[in-house]
């Protein structure tokens, strides 16, 4: 079970230890607590304070009590990156009312664009109907910007009566003091949270122990009210148990606490009990069969289950007892226990940990294990591994941050690391750094007996995209590719894309038609938004090249709904299938749209790095062609300045040579005739001669009048020069203003 990003609607306890049968959060009520948050006028609430405060117990207590639903989510170091958290989000709201699901489609690509992914999750926050309450336990984990911008949105975005409330052991993430000036947060801290000699009376009364007045008093000075210690004491003082507090009081902080816990609480343990948790300490939850494989042994299930039911501080994460986490304190303190000890047992068992996780498809804990365990080489392969899935599901954050970790300098001598970064700068638009990177592996290839396929096929993918030496490279560089590629897996779809694009750049139709469908087929199955999109915009320039417009229409309307859909709206990649859109809305003269996407698409372009010729090139005519069809000759010449100087690394790409020529010489027609007069509703009419359609059927598909229709008629024929349909329809095909669907 992988179980990162890991959500849970309700409550959840904070120990699995109990006193005569009974557990904390049963035994401690805070009611003047519980009070305080069901009452808070502020749409955020943070429960601040050390571990062993009962913030957790607190929260499920509140969820007990409060009519409206709970959802919860225990943050860890996953949440920084904003796909595993909004994925998180959205499973938690999904029992209570499901979040719309453009808000996951915003963060599944490469380098996913924040402010898009703001904007779905404030307006889909602000669309609920249900007043609920969010919790967000472990807050300390959110460090890294994505994260916090994404609770941000959060914050921003809960209204009416929802809460989110947040709980944290360390320093807040969040602007604490502008929040509450601004009345937006109300704030729990440890001075709130600990327990008052009424409160702290009836617990241990409750609890079962008969304690004299002054005991108890001692208790309670000694514990100051720290709910976690009062609970140990509790503990301590069963029949069998001890005879009470240690001398040492305490001060207040978790050292205390852990000192306490080995003294009168694991030096009760069996020792083989005690070994067993030092062990597999540093697993962030317990399972058996992962604990088996990590201890070489049998029968931890059953292990795992008896020490929760033996109050060895084990919180089930589940109602069949096949998953545990160790409470944190425990943890901690046994995982320094670990690394203390002599040899290389614990990184033996990190790497044992990191085998199992890979073998059962979760490369996010895997990797993280195999670096802890001090393989970067193992690190590294499962990195490459998840290249595709990441880089276009949004998790690019996460692969750059175990990049962070290992060095760029040990990255540069390790293909697997190089071709890793090579593909994110491509991803990124930033063709030059995509060049070095790949260049860094190059020599680390050879020879190729030596290295995996797989990583000599994403070198010649990174060769093909760039295209330095023309189309036919382009096509050599795919085909080496498939060639390498075994299996079916997703880097299959980017093979067939490339290939489809090379084919169709070297006039052979037929070739690109049934690359680039399968690549788009390939695509949709790895989840791969981007591939599919760039996919579906070759083949809508390619029907338009045949003059199939219905065609080219849907297909470019799917590429455009795919970028919105999945977040591209600011990748430098999805450049090509927004200036195809605006290509085929500017032939229909949708002019808004076509504007719109013309603006967005030339931005894009500017945002390229040295990329390849082809892609800007053919980015740049798909513009200058959009902008002839709305009679805008000065754009047009300067896109195509930009453009005719690359044609100069694609010496073999006729297509593209012909196609910069006809937009030229569309150009020169428009500067030239009384094209240039034409109103955008008398070309939309004109480009509908050719079809035969009589005028009260043109009226019919322009939604106007048919009197409407032969006005404009009348007045284009004017600027035309011309006086029957068959004069205008010959006018319009000598200006390249006529189509035929």
């Amino acid at each position: 079970m992988s179980a990162e990003g890991q959500s849970h609607s309700g409550s959840h306890p904070v120990a699995g230890v109990d006193l005569g049968g009974r557990g904390f959060d049963d035994l401690v009520e805070r009611g003047r607590l519980e009070e305080r948050l069901r009452g808070a006028p502020t749409p955020a609430i943070l429960l601040h304070a050390p571990a062993g405060y009962g913030k957790s117990v607190l929260l499920a207590q509140w969820a007990r009590h409060d009519p409206r639903p709970f959802a919860s989510v225990t943050l860890t170091d996953a949440h920084d990156d904003p796909a595993v958290l909004v994925a998180a989000l959205v499973e938690a709201f999904e029992p209570i009312e499901p979040l719309p699901a453009a808000l996951l489609d915003a963060v599944r690509n490469a380098h996913p664009n924040l402010a898009l992914v703001m904007w779905r999750l404030d307006q889909a926050l602000r669309a609920r109907t249900v007043d609920s309450v969010l919790v967000l336990d472990d807050l300390e984990h959110l460090r890294g910007e994505p994260g916090l911008r994404v609770l941000e949105a959060l914050l921003a975005g809960t209204e009416g009566d929802s809460r989110v409330a947040m709980a944290t052991r360390a320093a807040p993430p969040i602007h604490v003091a502008r929040l509450q000036a601004e009345h937006r947060l109300t704030v729990l801290d440890r001075h709130d949270l600990v327990m008052t000699r009424g409160e702290a009376s009836a617990f241990l009364g409750e609890a079962g122990l008969d304690i004299e007045a002054a005991e108890m008093e001692e208790i309670v000075a000694k514990t100051e009210g720290w709910p976690a210690a009062l609970y140990l004491a509790g503990l301590t003082r069963r029949p069998g148990s001890g005879d009470g507090l240690p001398e040492t009081g305490f001060g207040g902080d978790e050292r205390a606490l852990v000192d306490y816990m080995r003294e009168e609480f694991l030096a009760a343990a069996p020792a083989a009990d005690v070994d067993f948790l030092t062990r597999v300490a540093f697993l962030d939850q317990l399972g058996g069969e992962l604990c088996d494989h990590v201890l070489q042994s049998s029968g931890s299930g059953a292990r795992l289950a008896a020490m929760a039911r033996r109050n060895m501080l084990l919180v089930p994460l589940d109602r069949h007892d096949d998953w545990f986490r160790m409470h944190s304190l425990l943890a901690d303190m046994l995982r320094a226990e670990l690394r203390r000890r002599p040899g290389e047992e614990a990184a033996t068992l990190h790497l044992r940990a990191a085998e199992w996780w890979d073998a059962a498809g979760d490369p996010n804990r895997a990797i993280g294990l195999a670096l802890d365990g001090g393989d970067p080489a193992r690190a590294a392969r499962l990195i490459w591994e998840a290249v595709p899935a990441f880089n276009t599901s949004g998790r690019q954050a996460t692969i750059e941050r175990w990049i962070e970790r290992i060095g760029l300098e040990r990255a540069a001598a390790d293909p697997h690391l190089a071709l890793t970064i090579a593909h994110g700068c491509l991803a990124a638009g930033d063709g030059g750094a995509a060049e070095y990177w790949a260049a860094s592996a190059r020599p680390l290839l050879d020879p190729p007996a030596a290295v995996d396929d797989e990583l000599r096929a994403g070198l010649a993918l990174i060769d093909a995209a760039l295209a330095r030496h023309g189309v036919g490279e382009m096509a050599a560089a795919a085909d080496r590719a498939r060639s390498l590629l075994a299996r079916e897996g997703p880097w299959t779809a980017v093979t067939e894309l490339l290939a489809g694009v090379a084919a169709h750049l070297a006039e052979d139709p037929e070739a690109a038609r049934r690359s680039l469908s399968d690549a788009a087929r390939r695509a949709a199955v790895w989840n791969m938004p981007l591939f599919q999109v760039l996919a579906l915009g070759q083949l809508a320039l390619l029907a338009a090249a045949e003059d199939d417009w219905p065609t080219a229409r849907i297909l470019a309307s799917q590429a455009r709904a795919g970028v919105e859909r999945s977040g591209l709206v600011a990748r430098p990649f999805a450049a090509l299938a927004v200036a195809i859109s605006a290509y085929v809305d500017a032939g229909d003269q949708r002019r808004e749209e076509a504007l719109a996407d013309l603006a967005a698409a030339r931005a894009l372009l500017a945002r390229l790095r040295d990329f390849g010729a082809w892609f800007e090139v053919e980015t740049a005519a798909a513009l200058a062609a959009a902008a002839v069809e709305l009679n805008d000759a000065a754009t047009a010449t300067e896109l195509l300045a930009g453009a005719r100087p690359r044609l100069a690394d694609l010496p073999d790409a006729p297509l593209l040579d012909a196609w910069i020529e006809e937009i030229e010489a569309g150009v020169a027609r428009i500067s030239a005739g009384g094209v240039a007069e034409l109103t955008p509703a008398e070309l939309r009419v004109l480009r509908m001669l050719p079809s035969h359609l009589s005028y009260r059927q043109i009226a019919d598909e322009l939604i106007v009048s048919p009197n409407t229709v032969k006005t404009q008629v009348r007045s284009a024929y004017l600027k035309l020069g011309v006086s029957s349909r068959h004069e205008a329809v010959e006018a319009c095909r000598a200006a390249g203003i006529a189509r035929s669907g």
